[in-house]
């Protein structure tokens, strides 16, 4: 067969990450007083003495420190300050309103973990009082601050502001350059759409790196040359069709080849009317043919089972199948999120994300990956500069990512290789390009 050239984005992270031998994924666990196994690994949890398999903020978030202290190493990329870039999250509400008390719980936690990526966190805390035009002012001021890498909104909104700012609105004013969060629709609707982009909407790439270093690593699927598995052959569910999550999930998922069932919601299945027994029959035969799950419905407002609040139960899963469950709500207790599925139709899964430990840490891991990227494009002529001086290693690696993918010999796609180097370098190209291809070099060049 001929060699089909190939034109998608090439290199990112992914292939040295799924490679590391300290990365295990799957884990036993102990969770709300019961032992879990095949559980997927969204970051690498201390409990006691005991110390689980790394995940993936225990590898990625350290590998990013080790990079940008190694820019002092590569000429090009030298005079890169790394800790001048920040990310700037916002978070609107007052100090005693309990509404946002787990918003900056959170917000806590991705500054921690930003500042140990080798970049600045920037937290700016905003009354609930604060009007749209007041907003609006400070965003323009954000956007044109070269100092920001990304900047985010911790949604929702306390108070007043909560309910007088069209965050919608306010979102689609944030620069693409630095929509770390991807919650720009430009950038929603270029992801939904594989077009060129410089993020992605965070939990939805992170839903997917989760399944595809699951596929990667126990069963032997290949890896694109982007770094995600091919779905080719695969029925995959999606259930929940949010406009951050489920929605750009689905659309992603048709670009890598699955056969996408779903997006299911509310309505699947009602013929217009609510008909439970018919949805309850529908939901079924979708999510029983599914080998791969990607739940993000969250709490719904309609019961389909009469025992148990949960969205998926045993007699829905198919033998074998892979859960990536995103879904976080306080349904039961006010205090502690429960997932879409019930917690005994796990053990029909060939592996699985637990509420805590699983999604969250991937998404979290994902921002603050997106905002090292940042700090990448501001610096987008150095990178293309370092790209030029070690040319060879460029076209060596994609050479070897191409072949691996097409299953042929690194001589044939050489040529294949050469016209993605020169797009990476080309300064009319788009930056994500270029940031892909160091990406990709630089575990070679640090070993050099």
């Amino acid at each position: 067969m001929a060699y089909r050239e190939y034109n998608a984005r090439i290199g990112g992270i992914n292939h040295w990450l799924f490679a590391q031998e300290d990365f295990d994924h799957i884990i036993s666990r102990p969770f709300r007083g019961e032992q879990y196994d095949k559980v997927i690994n969204g970051s690498g949890v201390v409990k006691g003495e005991q110390k689980y398999p790394k995940g993936f903020q225990d590898v990625i978030i350290p590998e990013l420190k080790k990079r940008a202290d190694f820019f002092g190493e590569i000429p090009a990329l030298k005079a890169i300050k790394t800790t001048e870039s920040k990310v700037l999250t916002v978070l609107v509400g007052d100090k005693d309103d309990p509404k946002v008390a787990a918003s900056r719980s959170y917000v806590g936690m991705k500054s921690a973990t930003t500042k140990l990526s080798g970049l600045s966190s920037m937290v700016e805390e905003l009354p609930s009082m604060i009007t749209p035009h007041e907003m609006y002012e400070k965003l323009d001021m954000w956007n044109k601050d070269s100092s920001i890498a990304i900047l985010m909104f911790q949604l929702p909104f306390g108070g007043r502001a909560g309910q007088i700012i069209d965050t919608t609105t306010l979102c689609n004013r944030i620069n693409t350059t630095k929509d770390g969060d991807g919650l720009n629709q430009v950038t929603l609707g270029l992801m939904s759409l594989g077009a060129e982009r410089y993020y992605d909407c965070c939990t939805p790439s992170g839903m997917l790196d989760l399944a595809s270093v699951y596929l990667y690593r126990e069963r032997g699927i290949r890896l694109r040359p982007d770094g995600i598995a091919s779905f080719a052959g695969l029925e995959v569910l999606v259930s929940g069709r949010s406009a951050i999550v489920g929605e750009p999930l689905f659309n992603m998922l048709k670009r890598f080849d699955a056969t996408v069932l779903g997006p299911l919601h509310t309505r699947t299945g009602s013929g217009g009317s609510i008909d439970k027994k018919t949805q309850a029959r529908v939901y079924t035969e979708l999510s029983q043919r599914a080998d791969i799950i990607f739940s993000c419905m969250g709490f719904h407002p309609y019961k389909i089972h009469s025992d148990t609040e949960y969205f998926f139960t045993s007699d829905m899963l198919k033998e074998g199948c892979l859960i990536i469950d995103a879904a976080t709500s306080f349904r039961k207790d006010g205090k502690r999120p429960y997932g879409d599925v019930e917690p005994t139709a796990r053990s029909k899964a060939a592996a699985y994300t637990l509420e805590t430990g699983g999604v969250g840490p991937a998404t979290v891991t994902k921002l603050v990956h997106q905002g090292w990227r940042g700090m990448l494009y501001q610096n987008i002529e150095k990178v293309r500069k370092a790209l030029e001086d070690n040319q060879a290693i460029v076209k060596s690696t994609f050479s070897k990512l191409l072949a691996s993918y097409a299953q042929v010999s690194e001589t044939e796609a050489e040529e294949n290789a050469e016209k993605l180097y020169q797009r990476a370098i080309h300064p009319e190209s788009h930056p994500v390009h270029a940031v892909d291809a160091l990406e990709a070099i630089f575990p070679e060049l640090m070993a050099k």
